[in-house]
């Protein structure tokens, strides 16, 4: 019996969904606010992890330089998207590490959803089919933004639960590659996509050992600064990817820059 691949991701994500709603609501830590290094320099408070945030914003002009020469309108808006998300994160993270508080999360979250949930399109959009890759962007973002409103809404409430915002900034990382994997495309980026998933990992990585890496560095530079520039580069990947798309010479991007 031969099993239809586009059934597959459906599949998981309706197990995964599944298996949350039978797991529970899982609670925002009020210990995720207390970072390493709050140290104030220049005036501003917890300026490391403001400031790194900078990078954010220099990926986004250049994603955006990239993509501004891609002549399919959809495809167009997916790719811009991903960079415009970029530079909200720029700012959003950075307000929220000068009012580090559940509400200014949410500014921090929802640009990153945007980023996950446009970036598993564009997979689709280049791998599946193009009309269902804009059919996704548009449903999936929707579904990131809310899962972000959903959590602080019952923050608010008293019963804060991430486990949809968890769904969508994780189950894009397992879904890529299987997506890659059972459906090929002219397009070549596997190494960018290699490297992307590698900063990826380091910038969870850095975010969950924050309190140990900033002794282990002699209390320059915590895990959340260098979590932000793992990110940083992972969206320079990202950047790059579409730079190689173009130079690919395909029908939906003009070349002629």
């Amino acid at each position: 019996m031969r099993i239809n691949k586009s059934y597959i991701l459906p599949f998981i994500g309706l197990l995964t969904a599944t298996g949350l709603l039978l797991y529970g609501p899982i609670a925002q830590e009020p210990s995720y606010h207390s970072f390493a290094d709050t140290r104030t320099m220049l005036g501003i408070p917890s300026c490391l992890n403001v400031i790194t945030n900078l990078p954010f914003a220099v990926v986004a002009f250049l994603g955006l330089s990239t993509t501004s020469n891609i002549i399919e309108k959809r495809l167009k808006l997916i790719c811009t998207t991903i960079f415009i998300a970029f530079l909200l994160l720029a700012v959003g993270s950075g307000y929220y590490h000068l009012h580090p508080n559940n509400n200014a999360l949410v500014y921090d979250r929802i640009p990153i959803s945007i980023i996950t949930m446009s970036l598993f399109s564009f997979i689709i959009y280049d791998r599946v089919h193009h009309r269902k890759g804009y059919f996704a962007f548009i449903i999936l973002n929707m579904v990131g933004v809310l899962s972000v409103i959903y959590w602080i809404l019952t923050e608010h409430a008293g019963k804060g639960d991430l486990r949809w915002y968890g769904m969508v900034q994780f189950f894009p990382l397992i879904a890529i590659p299987l997506t890659l994997w059972m459906y090929k495309s002219s397009n070549h980026y596997t190494r960018e996509i290699v490297w992307m998933f590698l900063f990826f990992a380091l910038t969870k990585l850095a975010e969950t050992y924050d309190k140990a890496i900033y002794p282990l560095l002699s209390n320059t530079v915590s895990g959340h600064s260098l979590k932000h520039l793992s990110m940083a580069a992972a969206g320079y990947e990202i950047a790059l990817l579409f730079r190689r798309i173009k130079k690919g010479n395909l029908p939906f991007i003009s070349c002629l820059s």
